[in-house]
């Protein structure tokens, strides 16, 4: 299987220097400029193509790494070529295989691929890519190619349906970028205490890192601690009124029904209705 790749950044690079050390075809790189994909190709071990025709020539597969933004444009593109029999893969997280539409008829099938992985460096990233969880959803065909090829790898792949990818999406935003929105609505509740924000960082980091560690071990509901988990409806009403109107304090409501319910979950038997009236009453 011959695997060509459209877009030089750090996604483009990172696979193409992955799947060749992993002894995979990969044909070569095109992108806007000949200079990156000269760069890429380069450290791939590959080939450069300053043309997009003979790319597909050469190509059973197209990987598109550019930025989302570009994608359209670049299936547009390919729609002038001859890709019957090719499989066209782009990596967002959040855009399906549904962009590339009519597909069908120019004899193509159609798949997205997500890896759960942070490509922060273009010539270093691939170093760690084994253990990046992958997630794909497209055409029947396609997944039938790409899942039995990552696995042999050794990577572990997740398949969703297209509906469902800017769910998957947000669910990993809200894991990893949300969390930042999180931990500064705590260092501005500290920073009212007279705290400078070195100091609430460094008063807060042993906290967040025990916590992260012990929920990644244990799992969400095992790790829970707390007023809420101990029921502790007094002192929960205390933070409420605490943070009544502010920005801390909405996020600080928003959470509490999940709270409640993951703290249902760990001891069963307890009585939760007066902390989750509290947060009931909060939310009208």
């Amino acid at each position: 299987m011959r695997i060509g790749i459209i877009g030089a950044g750090k996604v483009g690079t990172t696979l193409g220097k992955y799947l060749s050390i992993h002894g995979k075809n990969v044909t070569g790189f095109y992108s806007r400029t000949h200079e990156s994909a000269d760069e890429a190709a380069t450290f791939a071990e590959t080939e450069t193509y300053s043309s997009l025709c003979k790319l597909v020539e050469k190509s059973d597969v197209i990987f598109i790494t550019t930025p989302d933004g570009v994608i359209h444009q670049v299936w547009g593109d390919l729609l002038h070529q001859d890709i019957s029999n090719r499989i066209i893969c782009h990596f967002s997280g959040s855009l399906s295989s549904h962009i590339f539409s009519g597909r069908e008829e120019a004899g193509a099938s159609g798949i997205s691929m997500h890896p759960m992985y942070a490509f922060s460096d273009k010539f270093h990233s691939y170093e760690q890519f084994h253990t990046a969880y992958l997630t794909l959803e497209g055409d029947p065909e396609a997944v039938a190619v790409m899942k039995p090829m990552w696995e042999a790898i050794g990577h572990h792949v997740l398949t969703l349906k297209a509906e469902d990818k800017i769910k998957y999406h947000a669910a990993a935003a809200m894991a990893s970028n949300e969390m930042l929105g999180l931990m500064q609505a705590s260092l501005d509740i500290l920073s009212e205490c007279g705290f400078s924000e070195k100091d609430s960082m460094a008063l807060l980091t042993p906290l967040v890192q025990g916590n992260i560690a012990s929920m990644l071990e244990k799992g969400c509901v095992n790790a829970l601690t707390g007023p809420v988990e101990r029921g502790d409806a007094q002192t929960v009403r205390k933070h409420l009124q605490a943070l009544e109107g502010s920005k801390a304090g909405k996020i600080y409501q928003s959470l509490g029904s999940t709270m409640v319910e993951l703290a249902k979950r760990r001891n069963p038997d307890r009585d939760y209705t007066p902390v989750r009236t509290l947060f009931e009453k909060s939310m009208d």
